[in-house]
């Protein structure tokens, strides 16, 4: 096929297809913005799809693995003109599948251009460059032009230069000096904890002050872009290696250069870290941030005495893992690997400013709705301890294979044929026990990596595993080892009924580990997960959103992601958004410290019910996002 906008374009199922196939896509992004390129696998009664981030006026072949279809991986490795690329769903094997097709998001069908699409028997060798180049001197993006876009260095050193020569800025004068409110005070333990008073809960800082958590994430001084491939994309060309080693790093065999750093070094001179953090310190008070949130940079967050979060790393993991990251959690090793992974815990169990940790990010397992553990189990006839695990309950509740038979509607001989696949059409009732087992391995898999940090760490608050979104009754399994349940939770305005709901079933207060709400007007191509066209509307979406929240009773804090932009290239994994609060140059934008300034400064006064919420609701668009 050539030269065609035709969506949806449909392939149906040929006799010389292999399982170790590649579907190529060679498209062009005629819009202004990102745009997803959508592939949708189909067979089998399941339906697994890809979608992959396509650069502006950048004509470029994606290679998408026939592979893919299975689900075992939900993040495509980077590749020139690929950015970031995600998979949904999972469990489709090759000889289910029946027809591939290829789309757009809703509304792009006019802004894409497929110049050849073809299942091969190898991805391509070579990728096609971008036409001219995208990056400037500041790591600006050089085609598009935007209010605040720095012309030179000099620009970008006399803005910073100025910001650290200004006075300090302080806490509001009702907080505490850990950014708690003095309106409301609990018992004082040194550390802080958590405290329910009537139908809301709180947090209470060390000195015993309520406090509600207004965080950003990724405060560091870094902004990383995957340059591996792409050097024509760059010009000036980048510091070699060889040149600047402190500014490359090597991750999963691709090469990472930091941009920010790079402006920062040639902006401040030597000391530049040191000068980063004095800004960054000033900027967070004045903006009445109250935590530093997840992925932060540690040190600085030690030393800065503002409240922050830890990130806990390397999940409890075992030799064999079912399905993405979910591990044998029956297995000894499984025990054991947790608490390997709660001792990195010990070293910071006396800070006073540590909040608490969460233990991973977005588990990838659960991505795919109401994923079913046990019934992935019986697709296989891999033996593990948990299958083992599985058999054995199964065998405790219903003693007789008859029994179990009857129960599935199923012909099975012995309890031991459990141990080979056994497809769904051969035990069309087995859903009630599967899904049953599934939360018992969900509870395991929560519970032993929160006790062992319990364990390591006393003092400190469990906040939880930042569930991307809750679609399933087994993500709260396990709930009652942690101390708070937190969900990441990109919307327009969190939910308050369904938020008060999920805190009730959970038994605990809820923490929104992210969101965000970006725009299209400054220097990227793509607005996030959920964007507006401005700036000015960003940061009023974000007030409505903060301040929503905060009168949720069962929310005890929320935390945007992130401090600053990422790369109009992209991250490790091709992500490219406009949600920071700071530019690539290091410069932070004007209207979001006003808006943050004033808004965080009432929060405690609105969760008191003294000042009324802002009701504007913003205006999202579909163009540029990175949703689905």
């Amino acid at each position: 096929m050539s030269n065609t906008s035709v969506f949806p374009m449909r392939f149906s199922r040929q006799c010389d297809w292999r399982a170790g196939d590649v579907l190529l896509v060679e498209a062009e992004n005629i819009a202004d913005y990102m745009v997803n390129l959508r592939v949708i696998f189909r067979g089998g009664g399941r339906e697994v799809s890809v979608s992959t981030g396509l650069f502006p006026r950048w004509p470029c072949r994606i290679p998408i693995p026939l592979s893919v279809a299975s689900g075992n991986k939900l993040f495509l490795e980077r590749a020139p003109g690929r950015f970031k690329t995600t998979v949904l769903g999972a469990n489709l094997s090759f000889d289910e599948l029946e027809e591939i097709i290829v789309s757009v998001s809703t509304g792009a069908e006019k802004d894409v251009i497929v110049h050849r699409a073809a299942v091969e028997r190898e991805p391509p060798r070579d990728f096609l460059p971008p036409p001219v180049p995208i990056v400037d001197e500041l790591h600006q993006w050089r085609a598009r032009s935007w209010f605040g876009k720095a012309q030179d260095l000099d620009e970008v050193r006399a803005a910073l230069r100025e910001e650290l020569a200004a006075a300090p800025p302080l806490w509001p004068g009702e907080w505490s000096k850990y950014g708690g409110w003095k309106g409301k005070r609990f018992r004082a333990t040194g550390f802080f904890r958590i405290e329910r008073e009537g139908t809301h809960w709180w947090l209470v800082d060390p000195e015993g002050f309520a406090f509600w958590s207004i965080g950003v994430n990724c405060v560091r001084a870094s902004v990383d872009v995957n340059a591996t491939g792409i050097e024509a994309a760059f010009d000036p060309p980048l510091p070699v290696p060889a040149a600047a080693p402190h500014l490359w790093t090597l991750r999963d065999g691709e090469r990472l250069f930091d941009a920010l750093a790079h402006n920062l070094e040639r902006a401040l001179g030597p000391d530049w870290r040191g000068r980063w953090a004095e800004l960054t310190v000033r900027r967070l008070r004045s903006c009445g941030f109250n935590t530093i949130a997840n992925w932060s940079d540690f040190d600085f967050a030690c030393r800065s005495g503002i409240p922050f979060i830890f990130t806990m790393r390397d999940y409890p993991r075992t030799r064999r893992m079912f399905f993405r990251d979910f591990p044998d959690v029956f297995a000894p090793e499984f025990e054991a690997d947790s608490r390997r992974f709660a001792r990195q815990l010990e070293e910071i169990r006396a800070l006073p400013t540590l909040i608490g940790y969460f233990m991973t990010n977005e588990p990838q397992w659960a991505f795919v709705p109401g994923f079913d553990i046990a019934d992935h189990l019986l697709l296989n006839d891999a033996p593990s301890a948990t299958r083992a695990a599985f058999i054995a309950w199964l065998r405790e509740k219903y003693g007789e294979i008859s029994a179990l038979n009857a129960a599935w509607g199923a012909r099975l001989r012995s309890f031991e044929d459990l141990e080979r696949r056994v497809p769904p059409a051969e035990r069309p009732n087995s859903a009630g026990d599967t899904r049953a087992f599934t939360a018992r391995a969900v509870e395991r898999y929560v519970r032993l990596p929160a006790e062992a940090c319990r364990m390591a760490d006393p003092n400190h608050l469990n906040l939880g595993l930042r569930w991307a979104w809750i679609h399933s009754d087994y993500q709260l399994a396990g709930a009652e080892a942690l101390d708070a349940f937190s969900i990441n939770h990109y919307q327009i305005r969190p939910d308050a009924e369904k938020l008060q709901a999920l805190s009730e079933r959970a038994g605990r207060p809820l923490l929104i580990g992210e969101f965000h709400i970006g725009s299209l007007d400054r220097g990227l191509p793509s607005g996030g997960i959920r964007n507006t066209r401005t700036m000015a509307e960003s940061v009023r979406a974000y007030r409505y959103y903060v301040e929503q929240a905060v009168a949720i009773p069962a929310l005890i804090g929320v935390h945007y992601f992130q401090w600053n932009d990422q790369h109009v290239l992209g991250r490790f994994d091709g992500e490219n958004m406009q949600i920071g609060l700071n530019d690539v140059t290091g410069r932070m934008y004007p209207e979001w410290r006003k808006m943050c300034s004033e808004v965080h400064p009432n929060l405690y006064r609105i969760r008191a019910g003294k000042i009324e919420l802002f009701n504007e609701r913003p205006t999202i668009v579909p163009q540029g996002t990175l949703t689905w």
